[in-house]
């Protein structure tokens, strides 16, 4: 490691170019020295979130979400809980994405699908409704427009 490099952009280094195996094992050692650090946290879920190792990735994503208030931190949270198939927990997370972060449109996409896949279909309407109200794409909003078409067929 170059004496200039933090050890964070280091590992961020490794992730980037691929070598998760060399930042998994420097992540270990860095937790090892700093259990509670939130980037450190932060970069072992992404690794365990990109090689589908999604309860680790909670456990991470979970630590970090209680010293980091983040509606990206939350909406990461809520796809490693979908991928893990706890979907009560991903409506909470991307609810909770939503609260801090009004205008931050995938939350709601993704509360409309797993709505529906539930058949609830009024909660999946309300959050189609509102994701078309957002700063989207034309594409994205006619799509979301023929879904909530068929709901309410």
């Amino acid at each position: 490691m170059e004496e200039n490099i933090s050890r964070i952009d280091y590992i961020r280094e490794l992730i980037q170019d691929c070598r998760y195996d060399d930042a998994l094992e420097m992540l270990q050692i860095a937790t090892d020295d700093e259990p509670d650090n939130v980037e450190y946290n932060y970069e072992l879920a992404r690794i365990f979130m990109e090689l589908g190792n999604y309860s680790s990735a909670i456990s991470n994503l979970e630590l970090v979400t209680e010293n980091t208030r983040n509606h990206l931190l939350y909406y990461m949270l809520g796809e490693a809980y979908q991928a893990d198939n706890q979907i009560d927990k991903a409506i909470g997370a991307y609810l909770k994405a939503t609260m801090l972060n009004e205008k931050f449109a995938l939350p709601y996409k993704k509360l409309g699908i797993l709505f529906l896949g539930r058949n609830d279909k009024i909660s999946a309407i309300e959050y189609f409704e509102d994701y078309i109200k957002l700063d989207i794409p034309k594409e994205e909003k006619d799509q979301a427009q023929q879904v909530l078409n068929r709901i309410k067929e």
